[in-house]
């Protein structure tokens, strides 16, 4: 079942790395000690500040879900440089909608700013998580029922946004098949992951198993919402790294050095993966800009 609107990605899962101290100055100093939440308070400060017009906010990832807004503006750039006229954005894993929500407005933000043309699809069972099917799905983590959809809260927010209901063994390759013309024209060009369960992660990769390439630019943003408090033989990792073993030819990998290049040192900087495909025929192609191609001796 494919609906049209808004936005989301599950909720920050708070995952257990400690007991938090209550009360007063302790639960500030709590949240300020850690690297994450410092982060994200440090934004909403700094989004306030007068004069942070909306440039501003998204040069430097002052906004909600800045991993999304990068992900879509690498999208929509590469797909500019690379001469296509659209894009598609993906959310795996919707839950109450707030990320499918925020990726859409990104979305309108780099449209605008590139002249990129961007569809936003989510995938969702719709009814919370399904119980695990293999001990590498976190059971210790996530429940059956976890992150269940408001349906008639979210569906009115959509707008031009898709949200495709259903077993994801059944919706993804539905959906390839009946929209292979809106994706050639819209090639794929970020991917958050937000499944939690090894077993629904490597049903998600089967968007990159496809023998074709039209449906996908060369190089592909991921995001790993699920890796912290992990590790890489369970979850999301297991399923990239058993991906990766048995498609060499298009491989998933970290981005390294990231938070080196990225405004403010964001943690999240750690779970952006790149699907690189290089069988693609576009792949060698020069995306002019990415680089600069003079390195003048200094004087």
């Amino acid at each position: 079942m494919v609906r049209r609107g808004g936005s989301g990605t599950s909720a920050q899962k708070g995952h257990p790395f400690g007991r938090r101290p209550s009360g007063g100055w302790a639960d500030v100093l709590w949240d300020w000690s850690k690297s994450g939440t410092r982060h994200a308070a440090l934004n909403r400060v700094l989004r306030r500040l007068p004069g942070v017009g909306s440039a501003t906010a998204y040069r430097f990832g002052l906004v909600e879900r800045a991993h999304y807004a990068y992900g879509v503006r690498r999208a929509t750039e590469s797909a500019a440089r690379l001469g296509h006229r659209g894009v598609t954005v993906v959310e795996f894993g919707v839950a109450g909608g707030n990320g499918l929500l925020a990726l859409a407005e990104h979305a309108r933000y780099y449209a605008a700013a590139t002249g990129v043309a961007v569809r936003v699809v989510g995938f969702d069972g719709g009814a919370g998580m399904p119980p695990a099917k293999d001990p590498r799905d976190l059971p210790y983590l996530f429940g059956p029922g976890f992150y269940t959809m408001d349906h008639e809260r979210l569906h009115p927010r959509l707008g031009e946004t898709e949200l495709v209901i259903g077993d994801l063994a059944r919706t993804l390759p539905d959906y390839l098949d009946t929209h292979e013309r809106e994706l050639r024209a819209h090639p794929v060009g970020f991917v958050s992951l937000d499944l939690d369960h090894y077993t629904s992660t490597a049903t998600a990769l089967d968007l990159f198993r496809r023998p074709g390439h039209g449906h996908l630019l060369p190089r592909v943003t991921c995001y790993l919402d699920d890796l912290p408090g992990t590790i890489d033989r369970i979850g999301e990792a297991a399923a990239i790294a058993e991906f990766n073993a048995a498609h060499p030819d298009r491989v998933i990998g970290r981005v390294l050095g990231l938070r080196a290049f990225t405004p403010l040192d964001p943690p999240w900087a750690d779970q952006i993966y790149v699907h690189h495909r290089l069988d693609h025929p576009d792949y060698a192609t020069l995306e002019v800009g990415a680089t600069g191609d003079r390195l003048p001796l200094t004087p």
